[in-house]
């Protein structure tokens, strides 16, 4: 029986009612679809931008760097990083961790940072001589559970003073931890040896775009000729940009604290509800950016926060109609003060703090009546 192509006109029809990660498939598989999807409305339930991924709906993109050996044996720790997705950090052509988004703000992005990070330099003899002490003392405790004799060798011989704070953190830790922890300080280290003696490394570095949904994991791995930053660009500018209409979206939720959110330029949302981790009054300016007038005031807001922040002075957390605080239960200070000086409908403060005598909300009562 033939197969009849479904008109353009049919297409359009029946693309908005499309869960949008399906949209997004057909999109990317279909170039001649492409045109026509980025210019009709995109409306999506709930919508997450965290550290690790992002998530739409119930399907998360993940990017990260995989390391291939070939046919060289793969380190563990190497093995167990690639099976869940790649590294979080850049590398550099010896190895090296690097930061090269730390401070790299590019056009349309959200800048949530309470102020510019300090550089981390991707060399120190001190950080070397650190993690040769480290090694030395899980080598040491390793011996000591498989009640062997401890024999210090040329990988640790030059470590110096132990470092004993970090053996009590480590002190309780499984074998099969310090094993791995091992590794990875191996791992690390040979990355010194090969900047000093300008070697390249036994493996293969890749960008991999891991996809998981209820219906499984799709992996995909292009070339690493991009920072994870601006590959991390480029995937949500593929999602959610060059779009002719704002993008609809019930339940938003960033838990990028003291990060920059990479966002397509010119992309707007239209937002119902917005969940949001320890966010200031600078935080919520630049993310007016990007929401549409309409949405304000809010439906609900919820901020994870503490006494110290000034996350109640913004316009978008005092106009929002529906308030929940998730406060940190180690906070000292009073709520009070706060709370006698918000005009929302509806304010939930989830924990109950440390304060010692505890909080008297008599006053607060008798403000709201």
């Amino acid at each position: 029986m033939p197969v009849i192509p479904i008109q353009y006109e049919s297409l359009k029809a029946i693309l908005p009612y499309m869960e949008p990660n399906t949209r997004f498939q057909i999109s990317s598989r279909m170039p001649s679809v492409s045109s026509l999807e980025s210019r009709l409305p995109l409306k999506i339930e709930n919508l997450t931008f965290t550290i690790i991924d992002t998530k739409v709906n119930k399907v998360s993109y993940e990017l990260g760097v995989y390391r291939d050996y070939g046919r060289n044996e793969t380190p563990s720790d190497v093995v167990r990083m690639n099976q869940c997705g790649g590294s979080s950090h850049d590398i550099d052509q010896y190895g090296l961790i690097i930061f090269p988004g730390l401070n790299n703000v590019l056009p349309g992005d959200i800048d949530l940072r309470t102020g510019v990070h300090r550089d981390i330099p991707v060399y120190t003899e001190e950080w070397e001589q650190g993690l040769v002490q480290q090694l030395r003392t899980l080598k040491m405790l390793l011996a000591e559970r498989l009640n062997q004799e401890y024999i210090e060798d040329d990988e640790t011989r030059n470590a110096g003073a132990s470092n004993e704070t970090f053996r009590q953190i480590v002190l309780n830790d499984s074998v099969e931890s310090i094993q791995l922890q091992i590794q990875l300080l191996r791992d690390r280290l040979s990355a010194y040896t090969n900047l000093r003696n300008n070697r390249i490394p036994p493996y293969t570095p890749w960008i991999q775009i891991t996809v998981r949904s209820p219906k499984g994991v799709t992996i995909q791995r292009v070339a690493y000729n991009k920072y994870l930053h601006e590959e991390t660009k480029a995937l949500h500018t593929k999602l959610f940009g060059n779009r002719d209409s704002n993008i609809s979206v019930k339940n938003l939720k960033i838990e990028l604290p003291n990060r920059i959110l990479r966002f397509p330029t010119a992309t707007i949302l239209k937002i119902e509800n917005l969940e949001v981790a320890f966010w200031n009054s600078l935080a919520f300016e630049s993310f007016k950016q990007v929401i549409h007038l309409s949405s304000l005031p809010l439906q609900q807001l919820k901020v994870s926060s503490s006494v110290f922040t000034a996350d109640f002075q913004h316009t978008i957390v005092g106009e929002a109609k529906r308030l929940i605080i998730n406060n940190v239960t180690n906070d000292n200070r009073s709520w009070t003060p706060i709370l006698l000086n918000l005009t929302n409908r509806i304010v939930y403060l989830e924990n109950e703090n440390r304060l010692n005598p505890p909080n008297n909300y008599m006053d607060l009562i008798e403000n709201w009546l």
